[in-house]
């Protein structure tokens, strides 16, 4: 039931369009919503008119509603997708795991343009490209555009002080903008345009403006140019001899199709471009409540922001009641107009079929795979006995090197998934050399203590060795009045490799029992444990790496005589890290405050003995 206070808010809000903020009584933001007559809409909420799932929650949790009035629906739509990214409310739509997909970024403003990868798109001038809902397909395709198109890869730092062409430069794959007189930035950006038109798909005009470029390398007696080209236009004809062109007008546009099953839904967008289907983009969706046409606005409008590329046409199953506001707000972005249809017969309209029904099939593995990790965690509380399914699992794992930059780390599953919010890592504090079973009880003694002052605690923790390790455990949790805590050992069968038994499998170490516990390779319960065990033994093992070059790079500075801490702290803070500082050539360095021309020369020197003599060069050169 909504609070008085609740009732007598909304009867003093105007009747006009604008953006509404339901708050708890922290005053947190806990649902973002727009309407053309606000009173109207939040009356529905407080008499139960909204059949949504979760409309009884928020309007229970409510303490209080702020609105934000505008003059047009189209306000009130561009609005309200600002404040649900500034806010992140918790009812409103969410995607499965709550995180951002990865996109390609290039920003022509700066001198010489790179691709680069981010999860984060702002409003900031710059192209983004996607989203890549595999973080490997999206690394493949950065790695494709970067030999295809010889652009630069290296980094603003290593750009400005590189001083001659690195391999890349040789090999083909860049231009070289780093050396003055090697490429103009007319050439260099038509590069960019013809990347760009690979990653949307526009093969056709990307095939001429490769015809002109070959021939003019060709003209130039660039052979070799040219013949690159000849092979990249190669590659992209054949691309295009196995795709099937659905449109003979050779149009670009997105189809939209959902499907729902109770409040979960996926959503899938089938890309068309120059007529040609791409490979339909799928995403899930935690909770999606209402009627369709009101959530595809808000979804539309959050999936084509500023900077994105945005098709001429999107087709949608259904037509939102503000579909001239949001086909007015996607032309301001794409600087074209765009419509949004709902269409009723023909090709669109079995395209649209087909995106849901691409979306079903995807909703549907999902539900397998939950189904599947649920069975897994079922039976990994049977085997180890516990009261049920473990919720939260934890393992832990240290590293280091002969004793030295002695790290650790914890890695977390939530239902049997990563939750990579949660990992933490550990410097070593307390143990001295390489005591595996001392940092252990370090790192478990700090972390159940934090448990005891936050309140949470693991359903299963697990870490990663034998026997040893294990008794560790038991006695940190015997020692702080944690021995409700279930915990268990996983160790690697190496004794039984070494004997000759190579089918042997990861052995589980349990308290007080002799003999570990061995489960089929394919078990789904051990490959939980597998997974996490394999999740943490990374994260440590990069960790120690990244500890270890900075300590590393710290000894050779602390040795240098006049560069104490005050000037060590000043080169990390200037130039951003240990990579940069020990790439960074003697110029570089001198720009750094406290830092002049013969210091710079003297922590060169201390970084790079073997080419002492070789003032002129880099920091990069001279390792290469």
């Amino acid at each position: 039931m909504p609070s008085d206070h609740l009732v007598e808010r909304v009867a003093t809000i105007p009747t006009t369009s604008g953006v509404y903020l339901f708050r708890d009584a922290r005053g947190k933001v806990i649902y973002v919503g727009k309407a053309a007559n606000l009173r109207a809409r939040l009356r529905q909420y407080l008499r139960g008119d909204d059949d949504r799932f979760f409309v009884p929650f928020l309007v229970s949790e409510a303490a209080d509603v702020d609105v934000v009035l505008t003059h047009t629906e189209k306000e009130a739509l561009l609005l309200e997708n600002e404040l649900i990214k500034q806010h992140r409310p918790r009812y409103n739509v969410k995607l499965v795991d709550d995180k951002n997909f990865l996109h390609l970024r290039i920003d022509r403003r700066v001198k010489w343009p790179r691709f680069t990868l981010t999860r984060q798109i702002g409003e900031d001038g710059a192209e983004y490209f996607g989203p890549y809902h595999s973080a490997s397909k999206a690394r493949d395709t950065l790695a494709m555009i970067q030999r295809a198109f010889p652009l630069r890869t290296c980094t603003d730092h290593v750009l400005r002080t590189r001083q001659r062409p690195c391999l890349l430069h040789q090999m083909g794959r860049c231009v070289a903008p780093c050396v003055e007189g090697k490429v103009e930035r007319p050439e260099y950006d038509e590069i960019i345009d013809e990347a760009t038109l690979m990653l949307r798909g526009q093969h056709r005009p990307l095939l001429k403006k490769l015809e002109v470029r070959m021939r003019r390398h060709a003209e130039a007696e660039a052979f070799e140019r040219a013949a690159r080209v000849r092979d990249l236009m190669r590659s992209v004809q054949e691309t295009l001899e196995r795709q099937h062109v659905i449109d003979t007008k050779l149009g670009d546009r997105d189809l939209w199709g959902v499907h729902r099953e109770g409040q979960r839904a996926a959503i899938a967008v089938l890309p068309v471009r120059e007529g040609i289907m791409g490979e339909p983009r799928i995403t899930l969706v935690s909770r999606l409540g209402g009627e369709l046409d009101e959530q595809l606005s808000s979804l539309v409008n959050t999936a084509y922001p500023p900077g994105a590329y945005i098709p001429p046409e999107i087709a949608l199953p259904a037509l939102p009641p503000d579909a001239d506001a949001l086909a007015e707000v996607l032309s301001e972005r794409r600087g074209k107009r765009v419509k949004v249809t709902h269409p009723q017969r023909g090709d669109k309209l079995r395209l649209v079929e087909l995106a849901s029904e691409n979306a079903r099939l995807r909703l549907q593995q999902a539900e397998d795979d939950d189904q599947r990790l649920e069975s897994a965690l079922e039976r990994l509380g049977e085997i180890l006995r516990l009261s049920g399914p473990p919720h939260r699992i934890e393992c832990f794992d240290n590293s280091n090197l002969q004793g030295t930059n002695p790290v650790a780390a914890m890695a977390v599953f939530i239902d049997g998934r990563p939750e990579r919010s949660e990992y933490r890592r550990y410097r070593i504090k307390t143990v001295v050399g390489a005591d595996d079973y001392a940092s252990m009880k370090e790192i478990l003694t700090r972390r159940l203590r934090r448990a005891a002052e936050d309140g949470v605690y693991p359903d299963l923790l697990v870490v990663d060795g034998g026997k040893g390790q294990l008794g560790v455990a038991m006695a940190v949790l015997e020692d702080l009045g944690f021995t409700e805590i279930p915990v268990i050992g996983i160790s690697k069968p190496r004794t039984e490799h070494s004997k000759g038994d190579r089918g042997a499998t990861d052995k589980i170490v349990l308290p007080n029992i002799k003999d570990p516990l061995r489960l089929r390779r394919n078990d789904p319960a051990l490959r939980i444990l597998q997974h996490i065990r394999d999740e943490v033994h990374d994260t440590a093992i990069n960790y120690h790496r990244k500890v270890r070059r900075r300590n590393t790079l710290s000894s050779v500075l602390e040795a240098i005589p006049g560069i104490g801490p005050g000037r060590r702290k000043a080169l990390l803070r200037h130039l951003g890290s240990a990579e940069a500082v020990l790439h960074a050539d003697k110029d570089t360095l001198s720009t750094v405050p406290g830092i002049g021309p013969s210091v710079a020369d003297t922590i060169w020197r201390a970084l790079h003995p073997g080419d002492a003599g070789s003032s002129g060069t880099s920091g990069q050169e001279a390792k290469t």
